[in-house]
């Protein structure tokens, strides 16, 4: 209509503004609506990767994804995260030298438990004082499920095992070998063999046997097993008693294994055993741990000479390593610029590394001790200096933690170390009042990844650069008694710390030239944590110790943080060559002798040892219940090497059942279409002749024609797909989106598994063949580099539409604006609909000003259709 008798031509002009405003108003929706769904998928898709990717990244981060690692860094200073480090990445030049050794770490009273009528130790005698009797002789059964267990490990991407023997198992009360011990730990041994696992053995891991006739210092001593002592370290026989023992492990397993240690962290044994008591044998002396560490010093250097005289040649390749596992956490100056403090912390070193480093090293103990103690510290004869100086061929390290230091002169009882007198005094924060980090869940681990840079460096300038190999690292965490099973298997805090610990080792090689070979995490499983029973887990698989979640006890689950570190066990952060993880093992040195074994075999109860998510076809996440998984652990995108040869194809892995065969032929189908799509949007993208765009499409369309015994497997396509979609998107933002989306799609297809799971999250870390082991990226030799690694907003795409809730969790948000913002626009164009009718009808729809008036209503008046003079209409 026309209210207040305007002219014909001035409504128009209304009618045509109101109508335009409308439009604009409706393409605005659109355009926010588009802009913050690619906003929100971006942050999203980076968020995640920050908050939990793993311990690795898929490459430079977008700006939005840096800001959500400083967001939780932030959250993390502020104690909004307690307990965890911030999020490390390792970009695609963060790699390890090729044959730096990744392994995991045990020990025998820890996990073993007392089958085989294993003898008492004197841990036995300990844990029954205190209560603990039922848990350490139950360990985690490996006793009982050794050969299973090693399969498990293998199956993980275990290719480097330190392990450690029990004394108690091998040598008789009276001395003699125990055969039926030596047999359990020969079966070991040779499945480590089978499964292509290189072990890493130590003698004595703090459990002593209870009674020991054998090493008398008089013939009038007696001989009877009842009443025959426990060894002792303040009894200076048992060196002799040790050297014993030693010599014939070598003598009997000494053909199967090329790197041994004599002790493990005699340092801990001495104070927590002989000086506070909180450890077996229980005694509290100022002066019996430095006795206690004397004797273990003297007994290692004994070892040694024996090893060397007699029994190197027999290990394999005739080049076998010794060493003494040393552990030393770093102690930082509370106050850098106080000279005071500088020299405490100086001194508070010279007792936690140079203790037992200085005499392998230099043959003496460190100068600032021999002050302090006085005669209380025994002192080496010329003959005991010789034979530890140089009775080290790497040096081993275990280390978890740091503190800052105080002056406190003079000596006071008040500053004890671990009741000794020092003359410093050791804190959590600093003169500025700053934490030096967050704690685990045992309150003494202090995470501060910077003290193993620290500490790293310290041993290259005091002992002369020597080979080194970080024997244990790892943290206490986990959820609470009675959490469910789903945060059991959530150890998001692990991941932190095993990632940031990892890059300082990196920086320790790469920026300050230390010689560092190995790294072995603590531990693989949860076992027995000595004086805290099974409250405390370390490992990186979750033991049911007691059937809380049904099932056998002890049961085997594999934590989120197994599945962060398998990408470095199996090369995917390494400078490797293209067969070195299939075909060597790398090990101390780069020493020859192991291969890896086949794809290992399962052979287990499942309902014991829970599959790998990798072995499913699932996210990295999904077997420990979690609803969404974490795209940093992706194999695509990354460099390093692949643990199948490439060119290989993946028949020769024969499928199962006809069943799998089919659905491999359909992955392999799939994934050359994403291929094909990708190069397709890759050759509508604009870029210049001789680029890195052209040399791309080259290599994809290459790759297509390849046939027959050349023809490329999943894995390779899925890789190369990627990398093109990479390429295309960095090439030109008006590339095909309709190629793209379906090259997507199709790689999600060939991706995620052949049938839906209901609680099954897509994770990146799952190949075409449901094997990251199997996983390999070809661009590393069709173009001399790694996978170019894809932004947030185009991983996004790759995610399986079928598994509908796993999409939810990351992007619900988006989808519910979007679908706001369109049925919004819709319901705008209705309207005008509604009002053209109107006005045709010569009803009224809007003011002479162009406003609309009663939009609302005069819709819900259009439900009569005849009113009109039109048809009936859908509803929107």
């Amino acid at each position: 209509g026309t209210p207040g008798g305007a002219s014909a031509n001035d409504e128009r002009v209304r009618v045509r503004r109101s109508r335009a405003m409308r439009v604009r108003f409706v393409v605005a929706c659109f355009a926010v609506v588009l802009a913050s769904r690619v906003a929100c998928a971006t942050e999203a898709s980076g968020a995640v990767r920050a908050d939990a990717g793993g311990f690795g990244s898929l490459g430079p981060q977008s700006s939005l994804a840096v800001s959500a690692s400083e967001r939780v860094f932030e959250a993390a200073r502020l104690g909004a995260v307690p307990g965890s480090l911030p999020p490390t990445t390792f970009g695609e030049d963060d790699l390890f030298p090729e044959d730096f050794a990744f392994g995991v770490a045990s020990s025998a009273f820890q996990i073993e438990g007392d089958g085989g009528d294993r003898p008492r130790s004197t841990w036995d005698d300990f844990s029954d004082a205190r209560g603990l009797g039922d848990a350490a002789r139950q360990g985690i059964r490996h006793f009982e499920h050794v050969e299973d267990d090693i399969k498990y490990m293998a199956r993980a991407g275990v290719k480097h095992y330190r392990l450690s023997l029990s004394w108690p198992r091998l040598q008789n009360q009276d001395g003699t070998p125990n055969d039926a011990g030596y047999a359990f730990y020969e079966k070991m041994l040779d499945a480590m063999q089978n499964a292509g696992i290189e072990p890493y053995v130590t003698l004595h891991h703090w459990d002593l046997p209870s009674a020991m006739c054998q090493g008398g210092t008089s013939a009038s001593e007696t001989t009877s097993t009842e009443s025959c002592p426990a060894v002792d370290w303040l009894d200076p026989k048992s060196v002799d008693q040790f050297e014993s023992y030693a010599s014939q492990a070598f003598a009997r397993l000494g053909g199967r294994v090329r790197f041994w240690a004599t002790l493990n962290e005699p340092k801990t044994v001495a104070n927590l055993g002989y000086g506070v008591g909180a450890h077996a044998p229980g005694l509290q002396s100022a002066t019996a741990p430095l006795v206690a560490g004397h004797n273990m010093l003297l007994a290692h250097a004994a070892a040694v000479r024996s090893y060397r005289d007699s029994f190197i040649e027999k290990s394999p390749g005739g080049g076998g390593k010794i060493s003494l596992v040393t552990n030393a956490d770093w102690r930082e100056p509370s106050d850098a610029a106080n000279e005071k403090d500088v020299a405490a912390a100086e001194r508070a070193m010279d007792e936690e590394l140079g203790w037992f480093a200085d005499p392998l090293y230099f043959g003496d103990y460190p100068v600032s001790m021999k002050q302090r103690y006085g005669a209380d510290l025994p002192a080496f004869t010329e003959a005991q200096k010789a034979s530890l100086k140089g009775s080290t061929d790497f040096f081993a390290l275990n280390h978890y933690a740091s503190a800052y230091v105080v002056d406190a002169q003079p000596a006071s009882p008040a500053n004890s170390y671990l009741g000794r007198q020092t003359d410093w005094a050791e804190t959590d924060v600093n003169k500025r009042g700053e934490l030096i980090g967050p704690t685990g869940t045992c309150a003494w681990l202090k995470q501060a990844p910077f003290g193993m840079r620290k500490t790293l460096n310290l041993i290259k300038a005091r002992y002369g650069r020597p080979a080194t190999y970080v024997t244990e690292n790892g943290l206490c965490a986990g959820a609470s008694s009675g959490a469910s099973l789903d945060d059991a298997l959530d150890d998001p805090e692990r991941v932190a710390y095993v990632a940031g610990y990892l890059k300082s080792v990196l920086e320790s090689i790469d920026l300050d030239d230390a010689d560092v070979r190995g790294y072995f995490a603590w531990s693989f499983f949860d076992n027995f944590e000595w004086a805290d029973g099974v409250k405390q887990r370390f490992g990186m698989v979750h033991v049911d110790h007691f059937g809380e979640f049904g099932g056998e006890w002890t049961a085997r689950r594999p934590k989120k943080s197994l599945a962060a570190y398998r990408e470095f066990m199996i090369g995917k952060h390494s400078k490797q060559s293209e067969s070195a993880a299939a075909s060597e093992m790398g090990g101390f040195g780069g020493f020859g002798g192991f291969s890896a074994a086949p794809k290992a075999e399962k052979g287990v109860d499942e309902s014991f040892y829970q599959p790998f998510a990798w072995e499913k076809g699932e996210s990295s996440a999904a077997s420990g219940g979690a609803k969404l998984a974490a795209l940093g652990a992706s194999p695509l995108g990354r460099r390093g090497g692949p643990s199948q040869p490439l060119g290989a194809s993946w028949t020769e892995y024969a499928p199962e059942s006809a069943e799998d065969y089919e659905r491999e032929i359909s992955k392999e189908e799939d994934a050359r279409f994403a291929l094909a799509a990708a190069v397709e949007a890759l050759s509508m993208a604009e870029h210049p002749r001789g680029s890195e765009a052209a040399s791309t499409l080259e290599m994809g369309r290459e790759t297509l024609a390849r046939e027959g015994d050349d023809r490329p497997s999943p894995e390779t396509l899925l890789a190369q797909a990627e990398r093109v979609l990479a390429v295309a998107e960095a090439s030109s933002r008006e590339a095909s989106g309709a190629s793209r989306s379906a090259a997507s799609r199709s790689a999600a297809s060939a991706t995620g598994p052949s049938t839906d799971t209901s609680d099954a999250s897509f994770s990146a870390s799952s190949s075409a063949s449901g094997d990251v082991a199997a996983a390999v990226s070809t661009t590393e030799a069709a173009n001399g580099g790694g996978a170019a690694a894809l932004d947030g907003s185009v991983w996004s795409l790759l995610r399986p539409r079928r598994d509908f809730r796993a999409a939810a969790v990351s992007l619900g948000p988006v989808w519910v604006a979007t679908f706001v913002g369109v049925a919004f626009g819709l319901f705008l164009i209705a309207i005008q609909v509604s009002c053209n009718l109107m006005r045709k009808g010569k009803r009224g729809c809007g003011t002479n000003e162009g406003e609309v008036r009663s939009l609302v209503a005069v819709a819900k008046g259009a439900k009569d259709a005849k009113s009109y003079g039109g048809t009936p209409a859908k509803t929107v």
